[in-house]
């Protein structure tokens, strides 16, 4: 019987090379992209401010649509201007004069009751009740200092404040005032105020309106 034959030894196939000139395409292509994508990534680096499209001058009232949203980028120390999420919706008032085209600061403008309300801190002879919280409405009384440590009748001097914060006392003082609150107030009442405080009168902060369930 004849033997079978022996099968052909298979050559081994060599894979092409890839060309060199293609490696170096593909890599100039991908430095490319990446470079794009950075001047792009660095140029939306900015932040939307506002800006005055005219001369605005102290106590006019100005609301998002009165103001130019410009992006620029202010860097590390530049957080000082007006973002259109900084403006509600009444609106704010300007308090110093700002140029046409500048950026409109944080400190030029302020709150729409700073004409006819302001805040004050009054120290109170009694303490105010545990219920109460920052927001609720308060009448401000004074009884007014006699001689000898006594006091008159207690009246309203400031109808419906509004609490702002409550002020712990420490150390000395704690010792001898019920605490502090800050009060958001009518102007037309602030002389009312300081004239009880610098008499040395006895102030107390009632609730104007009882919370349900309090």
């Amino acid at each position: 019987m004849p033997d079978a034959p022996h099968p052909s030894p298979t050559v081994a196939r060599s894979r092409p090379r890839p060309d060199a000139r293609l490696l170096v395409g593909l890599a100039l292509v991908v430095a490319s992209i990446a470079a794009v994508v950075g001047i792009v990534t660095a140029a939306d680096e900015g932040e939307d401010v506002l800006a005055a499209p005219r001369l605005l001058t102290a106590g006019q009232l100005l609301t998002i649509d009165d103001l130019e949203v410009r992006r620029v980028a202010l860097g590390v120390d530049g957080h000082g201007y007006l973002r259109p999420d900084d403006v509600p919706d009444a609106g704010v008032v300007v308090t110093r004069t700002v140029g046409e085209g500048e950026l409109v600061p944080i400190a030029a403008v302020g709150d729409v009751r700073g004409p006819s309300e302001t805040t004050i801190v009054v120290s109170l002879s009694t303490a105010i009740g545990a219920t109460v919280r920052a927001g609720d409405s308060l009448d401000l009384w004074s009884a007014p200092a006699l001689d000898a440590g006594r006091f008159g009748a207690p009246v309203v001097i400031a109808p419906g404040t509004l609490l702002v914060r409550t002020i712990t006392p420490e150390g000395i003082v704690a010792a001898t005032e019920a605490g502090r609150v800050e009060l958001l107030v009518p102007r037309r009442d602030v002389a009312r105020i300081l004239h009880a405080m610098a008499n040395g009168d006895a102030l107390s902060a009632v609730p104007a309106s009882l919370a349900i369930g309090g």
